[in-house]
């Protein structure tokens, strides 16, 4: 949306006196309140644009600045006015209603009295979980499921993830919000910091009623077992997002994901390059010279390939469709000769190079 005049949008002059932005703002917000307009998001709109403009305005620091720099206020602007007064990026429909509240609840129970409605301590989206996975050859090609033990943020038990035993009461300090803004020290321009409410510890329940297990933050750190279908031909560094399986929410809030990286085991004996897996088969030098069967390593288990007559070292021998996800797997032969022979086996290998050097007479 296109950045407006705050004093425009109030409806006072550029000197407005302090009370009369109150006055003006009280007014709009009166009207157009998203508890009087509920279901009506133009209504909630004009509230958020005049809850906005009032942030900027009510402060005598950040109001200069806006007079001065207009759009560029930037960094000058509130905590809690995201982007700054004057982004296009942020405005009205970023504008976090809730951190509004906490830091004028004062003027919102004037307002409103008993009837309005505070902010209820927030709903968190947990966080995401990352973790690596070792997993053999066999399964990143053909694919499995494995289970892990990973340590995450678990709903607590002893308030069901309500951060509370009762009806949880928001913070006062913070408004519910869990963050609260303080001015850094040492600064002569306006500048201020926002971090965790100290009064609850950032959980945006009223310390008085928050549940004594997890301290009103509604999850605690356990270690739990979960199940990872590993997809056939994964590869070493792949990364599996797992939706739902991360830490728990704060304040019933929805669990993050599960970010999963694996780490293939070589395997001893195959190799893999895309889908086409490779692996030596040894035959030993009478039955390449003439022809026989030899043992092999394959993702399935040892087969049994023929050999056939005069095979040279190095030659490559195909198994179709036995690689990952329907490609070839690959045999490289690999000629064998006794480390040991035995007295006959010496001879008739003297009788076999005989042969051979009268045959090439």
């Amino acid at each position: 949306m296109a950045t407006k005049d705050y004093y425009e949008l109030l409806g006072v002059a550029r000197d407005a006196p302090p009370e009369a932005i109150k006055k003006a703002f009280r007014r709009l917000a009166l009207k157009h309140h998203p508890d009087r307009n509920r279901g009506d998001p133009q209504a909630e709109e004009r509230f958020k644009e005049a809850a906005r403009a009032y942030e900027v305005l009510s402060d005598p620091a950040t109001r200069a600045k806006y007079d001065q720099f207009g759009e560029s206020l930037g960094a000058g602007a509130p905590a809690g006015a995201e982007g700054g007064a004057g982004d296009a990026g942020g405005g009205a429909a970023s504008f976090d209603f809730d951190d509004f509240v906490g830091r004028h609840g004062d003027l919102f129970a004037d307002l409103f009295g008993g009837q309005f409605h505070r902010a209820r301590p927030r709903q968190r989206r947990g966080s995401d979980v990352e973790a690596e996975l070792a997993v053999d050859f066999r399964t990143a090609a053909l694919g499995g499921a494995v289970d892990f033990t990973i340590e995450s943020a678990v709903a607590c038990s002893g308030c069901g993830g309500r951060g509370a035993r009762g009806e949880p009461r928001p913070c006062a300090s913070c408004g519910g919000s869990g963050r609260k803004s303080r001015a850094h020290p040492g600064r002569r321009d306006f500048f201020t910091i926002t971090g965790a409410c100290p009064a609850c510890g950032g959980s945006g329940v009223d310390p008085a009623t928050a549940c004594p297990d997890c301290r009103g933050a509604g999850v605690v750190t356990s270690r739990r077992q979960v199940k990872v279908t590993v997809p056939a031909g994964s590869e070493e560094g792949a990364v599996l997002r797992l939706a739902g399986l991360g830490g728990a929410g704060r304040q019933e809030g929805p669990p993050g994901d599960l970010l999963v990286t694996l780490r293939v085991n070589p395997d001893p004996e195959l190799r893999r390059d895309g889908d086409v897996v490779h692996s030596d088969v040894r035959v030993p030098a009478a039955i390449a010279v003439a022809g026989g069967k030899a043992e092999a390593a394959t993702l399935h288990g040892r087969a049994v390939v023929t050999i056939a007559p005069g095979t040279q070292a190095g030659a490559v021998l195909r198994l179709r469709k036995q690689g990952v996800r329907g490609a070839d797997h690959l045999l490289h032969v690999v000629i064998t000769v006794p480390e040991q022979p035995s007295d006959e086996e010496r001879e008739l290998w003297r009788k076999l190079a005989a042969l051979a050097a009268r045959a090439k007479e």
